[in-house]
């Protein structure tokens, strides 16, 4: 380290001290900066550290210019990042009405439950990507309230006579469904072990319909958001709904092991230029749908429904992928995958003849356009990592051979129904004939 000496003369030869700070960075320090720095002390050390256990985020504004709604709740906030949203107050009250039906209902105390969730504080709020400005109490009631609000809609949902959900509020208004779109927004959520937290505190083991992740799954399996699959996960591993949902979408079989120099992303052919060398699509028996097989000029694909919410869903899937798994994108695999098979409408409805996409937007074209935007903006740290990286390859090199072009083309153009497979066949007979008799003409010659 360099050594500074400090110390000069007066005018009168005696040794004085500057006024300049012993620092490494040999910062000169005037008295009218010291409110200054201390002010920016006092707000580094309020600065809360970064915690591992991050896993709610906002969403970056390059992917929320690309559909503001998909990432903002409509009817109820869950968590502090749209708290107090003017357009969302409407539900406030109602929560209270399910916290007090939750607690009637489980014969739990409210005190039991505030001191519990008062316990989880620290680690709840290391959920969040930034600093939560909500006092203690402001912070435990909202917890409460919105994961007993979560709690009853689930609960209500599976267990509710018909009778009953006639009489229930989100029902009467019809915003059942919208309520469960909010549920998979990834602004909107809360760690999914105070959701776990409250239901076992309500339900003991022995008084336990079923698990709350069981629950949780039925829930979006009821509302299309995933097949109906047998988690192979523990609760443990679940952050919050946003990712219960990409777990539960995680392909049967992980990355493939090749080397890293041969991964890579692998462009493909869209669904028409590769029906037209003679691959056949089939909807795939997985219910899990980045199960994607090829053998044999066949391409199983499991069937994606898309409807209203399925932009909604895949934007805040893959948004999360983009800043928590930037080494693990296999939903972002998944929608380049499909981006490269869906061109136009025509591929669309290719896909939907096969089983492969069940389409209840009704327009083909607007299908198409849903998969061509979900890839914009969207950036891959690595691309050594895709997952469809042997699929892909496998297509090409199908289509790359022009024998399986020529023959699908035979197909298609003469063998395609049985009126041109008969044609064709007695065209082939006559020429045959017409061939021998001239031959023998020529031989009586």
């Amino acid at each position: 380290m360099e050594i500074i000496d400090n110390t000069t003369r007066d005018s009168h030869g005696n040794e004085r001290e500057d006024n300049v700070s012993k620092t490494d960075d040999h910062i000169h320090q005037d008295s009218d900066d010291i409110p200054l720095l201390n002010s920016i002390r006092e707000m580094t050390a309020r600065l809360p550290s970064l915690s591992n256990g991050c896993s709610i985020y906002r969403v970056p504004k390059r992917l929320r210019e690309m559909n503001e709604k998909a990432y903002t709740p409509q009817v109820f906030s869950i968590g502090p990042f749209h708290r107090g949203k003017e357009q969302l107050q409407a539900m406030e009250e109602h929560k209270l009405r399910y916290l007090q039906s939750f607690l009637n209902r489980t014969g739990i105390s409210l005190n039991n439950c505030i001191r519990v969730v008062k316990e989880w504080e620290e680690r709840a709020r290391s959920y969040y990507e930034e600093m939560i400005r909500l006092s203690s109490d402001e912070f435990a009631k909202m917890t409460l309230l919105d994961g007993c609000f979560i709690i009853e809609v689930i609960w209500r949902s599976k267990f509710s006579s018909e009778e009953s959900k006639q009489t229930d509020y989100l029902n009467r208004i019809m915003e059942v469904n919208d309520v469960c779109k909010d549920m998979i927004i990834l602004e909107n959520q809360l760690p999914f072990f105070v959701l776990e937290g409250l239901f076992n505190l309500a339900f003991p083991l022995s008084e336990r319909p079923d698990s709350f992740l069981m629950l949780s799954i039925w829930y979006l399996v009821n509302y299309g958001f995933v097949g109906n699959i047998k988690p192979s996960f523990p609760s443990s591993e679940v952050k919050h709904f946003v990712d219960l949902l990409r777990l539960c979408h995680l392909p049967s079989s992980l990355r493939p092991l090749l080397p890293p120099a041969m991964v890579k992303d692998v462009p493909i052919h869209n669904a028409t230029e590769l029906n037209e060398a003679g691959i056949k699509f089939k909807n795939g028996s997985s219910n899990r749908l980045l199960d994607i097989t090829y053998a044999m000029g066949v391409l199983e694909i499991p069937q994606l429904s898309v409807f209203d919410v399925t932009e909604s869903l895949l934007r805040n899937l893959v948004a999360l992928e983009q800043i928590h798994y930037p080494s693990d994108t296999y939903i972002t695999d998944y929608i380049l995958f499909m981006d490269s098979l869906i061109d136009t409408n025509k591929d669309v409805d290719l896909l939907v003849q096969n089983g492969v996409l069940a389409n209840n937007l009704g327009d083909s074209s607007e299908v198409a356009g849903l998969f061509n935007s979900l890839s914009k903006e969207v950036f891959i740290i690595s691309d050594e990592k895709y997952y469809f990286y042997r699929v892909s390859e496998e297509l090409n090199e199908y289509w790359k051979d022009p024998w399986h072009k020529w023959k699908a083309t035979l197909k298609r153009d003469y063998f395609s129904t049985p009126w041109r497979t008969a044609s064709t066949i007695a065209a082939i007979i006559l020429l045959v004939l017409t061939l021998i008799q001239t031959i023998c003409s020529i031989i009586d010659l």
